[in-house]
Parts: C-alpha cells; sequence; structure tokens
C-alpha cells in the first residue's frame, strides 16, 4: 500500500508540474503583451515528434530550475510566503512585485524564453505543444513519462 500511496503521489506530482510549467510558459517573452500575444491553437498529436517531445521534456525541466530559483530570490527578497501570481506575458502581473524585485522575474522571462529556443524552438512552436499537451492526455503522459526518463538519468 505506501509503495502505490507514493507511485500515486509521484505521478500527481509530475501532472501538476506540466500543467502548472504549461500555464507559466504559455509565452515567456517578457516584452510582449496580452493584446500582443496571437492565440496558438494546438497541435494534431501525430505532428509531434519524439525529438520535439523530449526536446520539450528538457526545456520543462530547465524551466522548472529557473522558475524555483526566481521564486527563492523573489521569496527572500520580499520575506513573504506567498509571491503574486507573475505570467511572463503580462506585464501588468510583474508591476504586482516590488521593484526591486522585478528585474528577477523579468531575468526569469528571458531565461525561459532562452531555454525553450536552446531545445529548437521559438515561442510559438513551445506553445502550441503546450496547449495540445493541455488538450491531449496521451501526448501529456508521453511528455511525463519523457521527464521521468530524464529526471532518472540526472
Amino acid at each position: 500500500m505506501p509503495i502505490q500511496a507514493r507511485s500515486r503521489t509521484y505521478r500527481i506530482s509530475w501532472t501538476s508540474c506540466v500543467t502548472a510549467l504549461a500555464l507559466i510558459l504559455s509565452g515567456c517573452a517578457s516584452n510582449s503583451t496580452p493584446e500582443a500575444s496571437p492565440t496558438i491553437s494546438p497541435l494534431p498529436p501525430e505532428t509531434i515528434t519524439e525529438e520535439e517531445i523530449r526536446n520539450y521534456a528538457k526545456a520543462l525541466l530547465a524551466i522548472e530550475n529557473s522558475r524555483q530559483t526566481a521564486f527563492s530570490e523573489i521569496q527572500q527578497q520580499i520575506n513573504q510566503d506567498q509571491i503574486p501570481n507573475i505570467t511572463c506575458t503580462q506585464p501588468d502581473s510583474l508591476k504586482e512585485l516590488p521593484s526591486d524585485v522585478q528585474g528577477i522575474a523579468v531575468n526569469y522571462c528571458n531565461k525561459a524564453k532562452e531555454i525553450g529556443e536552446s531545445q529548437g524552438f521559438n515561442m510559438a512552436q513551445f506553445n502550441a505543444i503546450t496547449n495540445t499537451a493541455q488538450l491531449d492526455p496521451d501526448l501529456q503522459r508521453q511528455i511525463q513519462n519523457q521527464l521521468i526518463r530524464l529526471k532518472r538519468s540526472l
């Protein structure tokens, strides 16, 4: 019984991670505005290759590390347990932070964009996979499996 409980927690944890990252990363260009950000349509799942899934998972892991670092830095500087939600494509969300830590959030957004690009994605491609994964449980499972494989290899 404890093994199943741990396994279920692990699976939920990765699902939550993928979902949270997908929402956070639905466009990390720091100079974008909600009006300027085009709506990215999901891709047909069969057009997403295994290599793209692998690269997408690598990007997610790297971005999550960057997000955790930025979150910790902001949390230490503003000395609060709860940090306002920050969305890179919504400059007003950055304004909710004290001005002395806004640079940390902007750096995170820029870094997330660079990480996606380093894995071969422009933001539109990355966001299209994100949107597709939100709608396609099979693709989400493939991404989760790839994340698990990558995590184990660390």
